[in-house]
């Protein structure tokens, strides 16, 4: 049971509800700032560019080692019919069947060698685009760390002005607390609690401002007859009459 409380101890109760609905406003702020949903999409954004340009750097790499490697065996191959051409002409080779042996080697390393090409140059084409997309893809990464950074900075300034902003209504907020009776306090905050944040509403021309009931005018009247604690019969938040 709260014990008798005066008209100034409740218009200090009001006092403590301000602080408490602008630190509740500030909280709210700060846990949707957009900076920080744009932050959050950012670095979304940011560890898929990661990602994506580790798979573009694979491909060039991919790509380069298939070039390499057709490269070295169009190279081997190369040097063979070097050989065996000039085995060929060489007029050392009488045998017509060694001969004719010789210049079916030759034509199979040269269809061998054309099929090598076709694929070296299909290999380079890709080879091109992938380092086209590594390239691309690692300027855009490069320019979303620069976004991340600036919001990063952004959010961290507005977390700090907010926080500071907080600390101050909390501190005005103990002031208050620290003059007030405890058992007026302990039901305010229990009211509060349940009541999405609102525990103690000022009554004007008739209306409760905490859940903008209408009160009967006889009931209105009854409440500023008695004085003292008195709580809306609607939403049971303390009442201040005006």
């Amino acid at each position: 049971m709260v014990s008798d409380v005066d008209a100034p101890a409740l218009n200090r109760l009001l006092d403590l509800q301000d602080e408490d609905t602008e630190i509740k406003r500030l909280l709210e702020r700060r846990s949707s700032l957009p900076e920080t949903q744009k932050l959050a999409e950012a670095s979304e954004l940011l560890e898929e560019l990661t990602s994506d340009v580790t798979v573009a750097g694979q491909q060039v790499q991919d790509a380069t080692r298939s070039q390499t490697h057709l490269e070295g065996e169009m190279s081997v191959i190369d040097a063979k019919v070097a050989r065996e051409e000039q085995r060929l002409f060489s007029g050392g080779v009488a045998n017509p069947k060694e001969l004719s042996s010789l210049q079916a080697e030759v034509a199979m390393l040269k269809r061998k060698r054309a099929e090598l090409e076709d694929g070296l140059l299909e290999v380079m084409v890709d080879r091109d685009q992938a380092e086209e997309t590594a390239q691309k893809l690692a300027a855009e990464k490069n320019e979303t760390e620069g976004t991340v950074a600036t919001l990063k900075q952004a959010v961290g300034g507005l977390v700090d002005d907010i926080d500071s902003q907080i600390g101050t209504h909390e501190a005005a907020r103990a002031e208050i607390a620290a003059g007030l009776p405890a058992d007026l306090l302990e039901l305010y905050e229990r009211i509060r609690e349940t009541k999405g944040g609102i525990g103690i509403a000022r009554l004007e021309h008739g209306t409760c401002l905490g859940c903008h009931t209408q009160l009967p005018a006889r009931e209105v009247e009854r409440l500023r007859a008695e004085g003292g604690l008195q709580r809306c019969d609607n939403c049971r938040r303390i009442l201040v009459v005006a």
